[in-house]
């Protein structure tokens, strides 16, 4: 092999060398490109999946004030679930929240019964939102997949208070997306009113009968 052979071989050795390094240069950029790609895309749909959750979970709060303006009259504090849900009486609340208009979505406390199941069914005892309050929520495309719907509890109550249950869902942008929230509404009553399910007149004492004749009446003379 003559020098002027060895140089040419040499080089041909160096200009592989140097190729193959370039190939293994350009993996690594390709393969970096590729990873960061994917972490983007990644954070993109976390990014998309929080957004989507406080959707739902604004949804729920908003399912919560809207029950709370329901308790205190809604649009006609005259109607017959306003009167029944300012006095606590217990025949407007039935079991399973089932019961008929217009004392829909007022529920009888039952302990171990799952509220949130009745509450996700579709076909459900639920209230929508704005059905008593005349309240209004634009959904659909990147806005709530539907309004959030709420339930009313009568949980067990002093003379002196009420004391209701709502449980609120909310849902995202898709309606797999839900959020669900829960809340005491306490209404404390004024001093004439009578105890929650009693009937009892206004300023009657608990447990003391009418007199015939009222308080001055003469006594009856002893025997």
């Amino acid at each position: 092999m003559t020098s002027r052979d060895f140089m040419q071989s040499r080089h041909g050795r160096q200009r592989g060398v140097a190729l193959l390094t370039a190939l293994l240069l350009m993996l690594a950029v390709l393969m970096t490109g590729i990873a960061a790609a994917r972490a983007a895309i990644a954070s993109a749909r976390v990014a998309g999946h929080e957004r989507d959750r406080m959707l739902a979970l604004h949804g729920a709060m908003a399912g919560l004030r809207d029950a709370e303006h329901d308790i205190e009259g809604g649009q006609d504090p005259g109607s017959p679930r306003a009167v029944a849900l300012a006095h606590a009486d217990p025949a407007a609340f039935a079991d399973g929240c089932r019961g008929g208009a217009p004392f829909g979505g007022l529920c009888r406390h039952a302990a171990g019964e799952d509220i949130h199941a009745s509450l996700a069914d579709p076909e459900g005892p639920g209230i929508v939102l704005g059905a008593f309050s005349g309240v209004t929520m634009p959904t659909g495309g990147a806005l709530a997949a539907q309004a959030p719907r709420y339930l009313i509890e009568l949980m067990p109550s002093s003379p002196d208070t009420l004391l209701y249950r709502i449980t609120a869902l909310g849902f995202g942008s898709v309606e797999t997306t839900q959020a669900a929230v829960q809340a005491y509404y306490r209404k404390v009553l004024p001093p004439s009113a009578p105890a929650p399910g009693t009937g009892a007149s206004p300023g009657a004492e608990p447990g003391a009968p009418d007199l015939p004749g009222g308080p001055d009446a003469p006594a009856a003379p002893a025997t």
